[in-house]
């Protein structure tokens, strides 16, 4: 919380101006300020009446790559970028005319927070602006990018943005330092990414004040300009037929995955700092934008994961964005406290998979065993496509623990139980294997790594005019 005169969380030693900040994400010369002249004014506390003109952000539209988007950056200089009533009209009104002309919303965060001098109508700006961001949810692109302090109600708005990018030094908080009892280097984004996995979950990326600049520029090009325009095309196709040399070895590791079928440089990751348990990225195949997402390479499903992929995914269909899922996965996370968030979350991401209407391909990499093979993106679920590669192995259940179930009485009278498992389960996986799941149309088609690229372009084409039922 701020005052006039106490700025206190506020970055005054910020590189970067709030306009500085604007002029590195817009094209050049593209941006046209709005509400320049408003003033801020005191309606609790009277300090004297001062002149404050942009009531601490600046506020205005311009374009990117071309593109519209409406950008407001808060300003830690004038009234430490605190949160009240004139500053919040500044960014309602942006709202409203970037829903009425259906464009991105960016914001540039560095605020003290609430401004105590202004006291309840500073409050409830707070709730008017939830309330815009939430109208504007699914119908808009938000993407924030964090400098300096974001707390208290800063925090929860950032949360409601798509995306957040956070610069290496800055803060993002709910309770303010002076009233926590641990230590204060707990807020830093360091601390936030290892430490909180709620937290980890909302960061796109971070890095200096350039690169998060660089970032959010980059991200736009990728979007929608909302949830009623098409997916950006690029201008240059490229060979929709180039093998996937890269894979010939069989790795899974979706990284080397999505680099090796997607468009020649046009993967942006993000998350990166997540927990390691999944990877969400934008790429282009034959130019247009797809969502890839799955887990990391032959790991178990956390419930962090999982409800990391489902706010992707959900984003994903609420601005027609098609989404490639990579399946190599051999079970849920058998961690105690994971069974106790694991229903929940494995829950929200069957329902995000179920009802996007989108076009929608599953790519099966490695592993696929059990219930997790079907909340990854199956065909049951809704899938459009189902590929596996030659070397996938899809499994009802792991063979070993198939066999102790189903032969369990002639497990125990059996003295070479080793011989009888490994005898026992490989004819269960045999039987039970992917020809199975081939025989009952839940795999399309098995497919060599090499050719992955092809089949999912031509996938895509397929869906290009998919429409709902």
């Amino acid at each position: 919380m701020a005052r006039q005169d106490m700025m206190e969380g506020s970055n005054m030693g910020t590189s970067k101006t709030a306009r500085e900040r604007i002029d590195s994400v817009l094209d050049a010369g593209s941006f046209m300020e709005m509400g320049e002249r408003i003033l801020a004014r005191n309606t609790d506390f009277n300090e004297g009446g001062n002149k404050v003109y942009s009531d601490g952000v600046i506020t205005g539209y311009g374009t990117v790559d071309g593109r519209p988007v409406y950008i407001y950056s808060q300003d830690p200089h004038v009234l430490g970028g605190s949160m009240a009533e004139m500053h919040a009209g500044k960014i309602l009104r942006l709202y409203d005319m970037a829903l009425k002309c259906g464009a991105p919303i960016i914001a540039l965060m560095d605020s003290a927070g609430l401004r105590l001098n202004e006291g309840v109508d500073a409050l409830d700006s707070y709730g008017k602006l939830y309330m815009a961001q939430t109208k504007a949810k699914g119908r808009i692109p938000q993407v924030a990018g964090i400098f300096g302090s974001c707390g208290g109600g800063g925090a929860l708005s950032a949360a409601l943005c798509d995306f957040v990018f956070m610069e290496d030094q800055s803060n993002l908080f709910i309770s303010p330092p002076a009233t926590r009892t641990t230590d204060a280097s707990r807020c830093d984004m360091a601390a936030v990414l290892s430490d909180y996995p709620a937290a980890r979950r909302l960061i796109g990326g971070g890095g200096t004040e350039e690169d998060v600049c660089l970032q959010i520029r980059g991200l736009i090009t990728y979007l929608p300009l909302s949830s009623e325009d098409p997916v950006p095309q690029a201008e240059e196709a490229v060979n929709l037929n180039r093998p996937a040399g890269a894979l010939q070895g069989g790795s899974t590791d979706p990284r080397l995955v999505i680099s090796a079928i997607a468009d020649p440089d046009s993967v942006l990751e993000l998350f990166r700092n997540d927990c390691g348990d999944a990877v969400f990225c934008f790429a282009r195949f034959n130019g247009k934008t797809v969502g890839v997402t799955g887990n990391a390479g032959d790991r178990y499903l956390t419930a962090e994961a999982c409800d990391a992929m489902a706010d992707f995914v959900d984003f994903c269909s609420a601005f027609g964005i098609p989404v490639l899922s990579l399946t190599d996965c051999p079970g849920f996370s058998a961690d105690g406290c994971q069974e106790i968030k694991l229903p929940a979350a494995a829950a929200y991401l069957v329902s995000v998979w179920a009802s996007a209407e989108i076009p929608r391909i599953n790519l099966i990499t490695g592993k696929a065993f059990g219930s997790a093979y079907a909340v990854m993106n199956s065909k049951g679920l809704g899938a459009d496509f189902v590929f596996a590669w030659d070397t996938a192995q899809i499994q009802v259940m792991r063979g070993e623990d198939a066999v102790r179930i189903l032969y369990a009485q002639e497990l125990s009278r059996t003295e070479d139980k080793l011989s009888f498992l490994a005898e026992k389960a490989a004819a269960y996986e045999k039987k039970s294997g992917t020809p199975a799941f081939l025989a009952r149309g839940c795999v399309d088609k098995v497919i060599a790594p090499a050719d992955t690229r092809k089949y999912v372009i031509g996938a895509l084409e397929m869906l290009s005019d998919k429409r709902t039922c």
